[in-house]
């Protein structure tokens, strides 16, 4: 093996001891008052918080409003169209469940709604992305309960 080929997680594994176990993704666990955006994203569906007495939105969703402190609100549904704010592609420097997927972009993403939201970009070039550039949601059922919200470039 040279020293600029990448070594494989087997490989890994096998010098660091590691287990399937120690490998296992952390997942989100939802809260009373994020329940329902991750029943949605379940769905395929996303959705925002959004406080009965001012308008405001939040992400993510908080126990009161972060405008007036309402603790009144209702779910509306997202248009899922975004525009790319700011991103890193990771190379390395993860914990070990990631390696896997290195490298890998984790972006900024200013909704429609007017909320900004963190996760992956996903199904692009890394050359072809750039700050302003509109996205789309697509849903990665990560497992049985847990389905995350990532992003792609809209294709024009």
């Amino acid at each position: 093996m040279s020293k600029h080929e990448p070594i494989s997680i087997d490989t890994i594994k096998a010098m660091m001891n590691l287990t399937d176990e120690d490998l296992k993704k952390p997942l989100p666990l939802p809260t009373k008052w994020s329940q329902p955006f991750w029943d949605a994203a379940r769905q395929h569906r996303l959705v925002l918080r959004k406080c009965s007495a001012c308008g405001n939105i939040d992400h993510p969703p908080y126990l009161y409003c972060t405008a007036c402190q309402a603790d009144e609100h209702e779910w509306i549904e997202a248009s899922g169209k975004g525009t790319l704010f700011a991103y890193a592609i990771n190379y390395f420097g993860v914990p070990f469940p990631f390696w896997a997927d290195l490298p890998y972009v984790l972006g900024m993403i200013d909704l429609a709604e007017g909320v900004r939201m963190i996760s992956n970009i996903v199904e692009c070039d890394f050359d072809e992305l750039k700050n302003g550039m509109e996205l789309e949601v697509v849903f990665d059922d990560v497992s049985e309960e847990i389905t995350l919200p990532k992003w792609r470039p809209i294709e024009k």
